[in-house]
């Protein structure tokens, strides 16, 4: 048994390495990018492009440089005021008016806040989407105590992003790095996370809830630990079904980790194990039979997973939700037959431009989600005018370019710390980040299918914050 985990072990950090070196060095040539009217290509790298990698790369060594100074006079409270004033001044200084599946959300929010039910049993969209009435149950119920106005919910956002820095500062410690303090700056300053609190939707709240349920399980694994991370897990699994790739990364883990004791001491790591899989399943299907019983007609039906599998395999814009091309709800025999319709020739050349846009386009679209879709009239896109809105009006501006170039550069440059992390493990090494390359590499056999948007990697940046601070601690070795 030994040897298989070690095999197994091996070949999926071996892969996974390679596969991260083959990704970087494409990014240094090719730039994938997002086009504002929902599509992605490719492009070429610019010179800034470069000069603004290696700006960040420099700025990043000379944070870990000064990284005792930083641990021994700043504190966590202090990190929370700055970045707290500089997160509640991005949302009241580019106010934008909530879009697309947000303006629902947000609204179903409102209903939630206000415990009309009657609203949001007649809002049309919320009943045809259950995922994001549970969403809008997560924001409303946050919301309760709060004014009843979209710049509540953004505040809540502000303060899942700093809770996120925190966890992973946590996490950081937990396991033993030096200084866990410049995590929590690495994750603040890092604009594609920030750009999100404008964004009411799935994103910060799941993203936090998995970064939660790997500060526990990186605890000790008692029986506290182990519980609270469940319910973590389970809630983010409620609202996204991606979240179920932390289930199976810490399932496998766990396992490997304690094979030998399962059995052991009246099976109380199986039992441990046992009541996580049950919590972390019970809670989203609980929620599912809540939502259906109490705040959706008996008439509303759900769109099929297996559509978006579907359109994660379109021809034409390599795997991008492309609605003009479907017709009516898709399930796995569409999806099949779509797939094997093709030849290899075609199916290479899918896959591999999906799979490099999605782990190379470094910006988890921030650019839509943080400033909205383009216009020419302050007020169609935004509540009202500030001195920085009319710079902030389509993509193409050189200020929207720059902070675009800037989210990458910083995406890229985590992307680069996080190889030199990964090297020179050796077998407790190997075991120490099993879970977290487990759960890239399980994304990464996700994605591959799943539709494409370089959002849904964004959980993948707590083991890459992990692991690139690791690369940071041992740049000299």
């Amino acid at each position: 048994m030994d040897k298989i985990i070690k095999v197994i072990d091996f070949f999926v950090i071996k892969f996974w390495i390679v596969f991260c070196i083959i990704i970087f060095c494409g990014a240094l040539v090719v730039k994938a990018k997002y086009h504002m009217a929902d599509y992605p290509y490719f492009t070429w790298n610019s010179v800034m492009d470069i000069i603004l990698l290696v700006f960040i790369v420099m700025c990043y060594y000379f944070l870990h440089k000064h990284a005792q100074k930083i641990e021994n006079h700043m504190n966590y409270f202090v990190l929370w005021i700055v970045f707290g004033i500089i997160g509640i001044l991005y949302v009241l200084l580019v106010p934008l008016k909530p879009f697309s599946d947000m303006a629902y959300v947000t609204e179903g929010a409102m209903f939630f806040s206000r415990g009309d039910i009657d609203g949001i049993l007649a809002s049309e969209y919320l009943q045809m989407t259950i995922k994001n009435i549970k969403v809008s149950m997560f924001y409303g119920v946050l919301g309760v105590f709060l004014p009843k106005n979209i710049l509540s919910f953004r505040v809540i956002n502000v303060i899942l992003y700093l809770s996120t820095a925190h966890l992973l500062s946590k996490i950081g410690k937990n396991f033993d790095y030096k200084y866990p303090k410049i995590i929590f700056i690495l994750v603040a300053t890092y604009l594609p996370l920030f750009m999100y609190c404008n964004h009411v939707y799935f994103d910060l709240p799941v993203l936090f809830l998995c970064t939660a349920a790997v500060y526990f399980y990186t605890k000790e694994k008692n029986w506290k630990n182990m519980i609270i991370m469940s319910v973590a897990l389970g809630i983010a699994c409620s609202l996204r079904v991606l979240a179920f790739l932390f289930v199976a990364a810490i399932v496998i883990d766990y396992i490997f980790r304690f094979k030998k004791e399962l059995f052991l001491a009246h099976c109380k790591k199986m039992l441990i194990l046992c009541v996580f899989v049950i919590i972390a399943w019970a809670i989203p299907k609980g929620c599912d039979e809540i939502v259906d019983n109490h705040f959706r007609l008996e008439e509303s039906t759900d769109g099929s997973i297996w559509s978006l599998f579907w359109m994660g395999i379109n021809e034409e814009e390599f795997g991008f939700m492309h609605n003009e091309i479907a017709d009516g709800p898709k399930y796995f025999s569409d999806f099949y037959n779509l797939l094997i319709s093709r030849n290899i020739e075609q199916n290479v050349k899918l896959f591999g431009r999906k799979i490099f846009w999605e782990w190379s386009q470094g910006t988890y679209q921030a650019q839509r989600y943080g400033f909205g879709p383009d216009a020419t009239i302050v007020t169609d896109k935004f509540e009202y005018e500030t001195p920085v809105t009319r710079y902030l009006m389509y993509d193409e501006q050189r200020g929207r370019q720059f902070i675009n170039s800037f989210c990458r550069a910083q995406y890229l440059a985590l992307f680069f710390f996080m190889i030199l992390g990964m090297r020179n493990m050796d077998g407790k090494g190997r075991e120490r980040y099993r879970m977290l390359i487990y759960l890239m590499f399980g994304t990464f056999l996700v994605l591959i299918f799943y539709e494409l948007k370089s959002r849904y990697v964004m959980h993948c940046m707590i083991p890459m914050v992990i692991l690139a601070v690791r690369g940071l601690e041992r740049r000299k070795t």
